[in-house]
């Protein structure tokens, strides 16, 4: 016979009697449609909950009931797909929505002597600056011009306006076009040497004829956007722009990709946080100018740096170019271009591989994490080898141990250096949201580099997958569509070169680049304690035909588990700058 003793059956009366605790309600739950979390563990959910920011449930909808309270939001999701914020890696969101950068338009195609009439009549409108700037026309436009006998194309901008300095960025921004005024501010004549990794192209007298190649044109943008009050409210203005669009393209991440630090750029950031209104986890890319001195750029990026875990902005990636870009031969190749070059006969370095591999070194140790243009196959490897000697020279145990680099465009690859991406941790970001990477534009520069090194080398997409490496998508918008699902599309249908599923291109966007981004611990992926960055799209695109993926919209954008688009969202504003950590306040925004 078992005796119970008075004090064990007083402690199971009150267990029993104390009263167990109910689940509380979360702030927000999703329910009634698919959920594509992109877990390994379940890729699929029907059900989710949200509590002050944080993920707290994900499963089936018999599970959801108990998150469920009178103040609960339910998101009806009525068959649409929910999957988590998209990552776009390489973006230009404040530079593409500047007003003072666009004041003159200048449509590609067209007669340079045809654009006479629109400088007259933009000019007057010009703001922030007392140069003109616009943007538009494509290069071979003024080659074309120049080869078929026309004269200088500085000559036509003088004609339009003789008495300011006027420069127009060509649309792919490797050049600009400038008038006589700009090129003596710069201090350009027949006697200046061509400046780090650009080129002052001349007339057959030597006089500069008013296009200037990639660095040489960053001088000049310099001198015409140098800081003032005007531009720096224009900063601000061009980033809630373009902050808006992201949102509305479910864009939850972003790395800006040129941070002009000498421009005010990073002020614009900062003012824009301060205000409670930057709606995206943000990395701005800090520029590495290749006419500095290097000491002294190094010590400014360095005291530039800022890498809060808890924060959404970060200054922790340092934006460099290797090279430069196909259609002005100055993408950085092994072999010669076959015709036609302005930059010599294999392109140019910004930062040849000698003074790359010196500024990861110094500034990987710092903490950040290089973002390095290189398009050509040249561009490509001596990136890798400067990635490869400042991995050598990487002490145990310091803050370059855990840096994700990772190279932008690659355009051109060797083949034996596909291997080389996944062996260095490098990840791979291409761009496919603009339509001149599908392929039957592909033999497009054939005249300048040559079947043979196309088929072999050129977005070389699958391979890079299937090497191992970490490849992410990303628009480079403006120059592509902020669609990341035009993107995907595109990705997926490359012949022997596409991703292989639409899962691997979604990845692209998601949890690949949220590794790139050092933010894999908190999103990326819709998974139980990590941060509610979620998006609402209008259609399954895993139940559509392929192409019409990119017509696919995104119908709400959360962030941090506040709706900043869509499902009836205010404009509201972050009033604190943490993602994690404490309750959060938030207040109507101000205009």
């Amino acid at each position: 016979m078992t005796h119970t003793t008075p004090l064990i059956l007083s402690l199971t009366l009150w267990i029993v009697s104390f009263p167990i605790r109910a689940q509380p309600p979360a702030d927000t739950v999703f329910t009634n449609g698919p959920i594509y979390t992109v877990s390994e563990t379940m890729p699929w959910a029907t059900a989710l909950a949200v509590d002050d920011g944080e993920i707290v449930y994900v499963g089936d909808s018999d599970g959801i009931a108990p998150f469920i309270g009178p103040g609960t939001r339910i998101v009806d999701l009525a068959g649409r797909l929910a999957l988590p914020g998209l990552h776009d890696s390489h973006v230009h969101i404040l530079e593409a929505n500047h007003q003072a950068q666009g004041t003159c338009f200048l449509p590609s195609g067209a007669p340079p002597e045809s654009h006479i009439p629109r400088l007259i009549a933009c000019a007057p409108d010009q703001v922030g600056t007392d140069w003109v700037l616009g943007f538009g026309h494509f290069i071979w436009d003024l080659r074309d011009h120049i080869d078929g006998g026309g004269r200088p194309p500085v000559e036509i901008l003088d004609d339009a306006i003789p008495d300011r300095p006027v420069v127009i960025m060509e649309e792919t921004s490797h050049s600009v076009w400038a008038n006589t005024m700009a090129i003596q501010a710069a201090g350009f004549d027949t006697a200046t040497e061509n400046p780090p990794g650009g080129v002052i192209v001349r007339d057959e007298f030597g006089e500069p004829n008013g296009i200037l190649l990639d660095g040489a044109s960053e001088i000049l943008l310099d001198l015409a956007l140098a800081p003032n009050p005007e531009l720096a409210d224009l900063n601000r203005e061009a980033l809630l722009f373009g902050l808006d669009l992201a949102r509305t393209h479910g864009i939850t991440s972003l790395v800006d990709a040129r941070g002009h630090w000498r421009r005010g750029y990073v002020e614009a950031w900062q003012q824009v946080e301060d205000e409670g209104r930057l709606t995206a986890r943000a990395i701005v890319s800090l520029w590495a100018y290749p006419y500095l001195d290097d000491a002294e750029q190094i010590a400014a990026l360095t005291a530039l740096y800022s890498n809060e875990p808890n924060r959404r902005l970060r200054f922790s990636q340092v934006k460099v170019y290797s090279d430069g870009e196909i259609w002005h031969t100055s993408a950085a190749l092994l072999n010669p271009y076959f015709c036609c070059t302005l930059a010599g006969p294999r392109g140019l370095n910004y930062f040849d591989e000698q003074r790359l591999t010196a500024y990861v070194t110094a500034l990987q140790d710092v903490g950040f994490d290089f973002h390095i243009h290189a398009i050509g196959d040249r561009g490509v490897h001596e990136a890798l080898n400067a990635i490869e000697a400042a991995a050598d020279a990487c002490g145990a145990g310091g803050l370059c141990e855990s840096r994700r680099h990772r190279l932008t465009h690659v355009e051109l690859v060797r083949p034996s250096d596909i291997a080389r991406f996944p062996a260095l941790d490098v990840t791979a970001d291409l761009q496919m949201s603009h339509p001149f990477v599908e392929p039957p534009y592909a033999l497009d520069t054939a005249f300048l580099l040559g079947v043979p090194r196309i088929q072999e080398r050129q977005w070389r997409l699958r391979d890079l997958h299937e090497s191992g490496a970490n490849v992410v998508l990303s628009s480079d918008y403006d120059v592509g569509s902020l669609s990341a699902f035009e993107a995907m599309e595109r990705a997926i249908d490359r012949g022997d070169q596409s991703l292989p599923d639409l899962d691997a291109a979604i990845r692209a966007y998601t949890i690949n680049a949220a590794y790139l981004m050092q933010q894999e611990h908190l999103v990326g992926s819709l998974e139980l304690g990590k941060r509610a960055d979620i998006i609402v799209v209008d259609r399954n695109p895993f139940e559509i035909p392929k192409s019409q993926i990119s017509q696919t919209q995104v119908e709400m954008t959360m962030v941090d588990g506040r709706i900043v688009f869509g499902e009836g969202a205010q404009d509201v504003v972050f009033t604190d700058r943490f993602e994690s950590g404490d309750t959060r306040a938030w207040a109507t925004a101000v205009p």
